[in-house]
């Protein structure tokens, strides 16, 4: 099995995001981000040597041999990304793999922690650590918020359409967990969350004001407003796609979502 290279460019508010792009295009790719107006970012992997390998997959918090290469491949893209003069690099801690002990994960999580730091250090550029946990033990607010305390070179990507998943599944309230998150949060990525259905279906789902928290949908502006108010300046990344058709739709729910990030980011909104 394969996957095919996204190559994907999210948009974010006055910024975006670019994720593992095909090898052939990143020379093409290079020129543009060094020309652009706008701030980005880069999601690893930037690229993949192999394609047989998910792009979501790492091992940071896995006892296999594919915890060193893990660290081989954000080396660099971190490399890469310094080039580039990207503003940050966003990486994932967990995966299907991960320990099941919570100390060994704690252990686990810390130590690399401690690598990643070391390797923003080298490369002169920021690494967010996206929060998730579907699987293993180190899952829940308080852990990601103690890695970000521990290591303050470090900040947080909160994903609040997995954090809302991964609280529905351990029976968790997801508001509460971005509480404890939202003052460790550099990063967001933004999209709808509903239940592991309809994730399994149709992935992340594009922003819309007709999603509402009262249908069941994760609420946008319940889970954002703690981060805004903790970190106004928290970079947004509206990280999903769309099918062909859908074009005016997600770009009215795009709209939507921009203002009301600039709304929830003023003083006066959240006093």
């Amino acid at each position: 099995m394969t996957f095919p290279s996204a190559s994907a460019i999210h948009r974010g508010l006055g910024r975006f995001e670019v994720f593992d792009v095909a090898a052939e295009r990143l020379p093409s790719l290079g020129v543009h981000l060094l020309c652009s107006p706008l701030p980005y970012s880069i999601h690893a992997p930037l690229s993949r040597p192999e394609l047989a390998r998910n792009p979501s997959a790492v091992f940071f918090l896995s006892d296999s041999p594919g915890r060193e290469q893990s660290f081989t491949e954000l080396d660099q893209t971190l490399r890469q990304a310094a080039a580039l003069h990207a503003e940050y690099v966003v990486t994932h801690l967990n995966w299907t793999d991960d320990v099941l002990s919570e100390a060994r994960a704690e252990a686990l999580a810390h130590d690399t922690g401690a690598r990643l730091a070391a390797l923003s250090r080298a490369h002169g550029i920021a690494v967010h650590v996206e929060c998730g946990g579907y699987s293993g033990g180190f899952h829940r607010a308080e852990q990601f918020a103690g890695l970000a305390r521990a290591f303050p070179e470090l900040g947080l990507c909160l994903d609040v359409g997995h954090v809302w998943l991964i609280a529905q599944a351990r029976g968790r309230s997801a508001y509460r967990e971005i509480e404890i998150l939202a003052p460790h949060a550099r990063s967001m990525h933004l999209w709808a969350a509903r239940d592991m259905a309809t994730y399994r279906r149709r992935g992340h789902v594009p922003l819309s004001p007709a999603l509402s928290g009262t249908d069941g949908w994760l609420d946008l502006a319940r889970a954002v407003t703690p981060v805004l108010a903790a970190r106004p300046d928290c970079a947004a990344i509206f990280e999903f796609t769309w099918e062909p058709g859908e074009e005016a739709a997600v770009a009215d729910g795009l709209r939507w979502a921009e203002d009301l990030l600039r709304e929830l980011a003023q003083p006066s909104t959240r006093s």
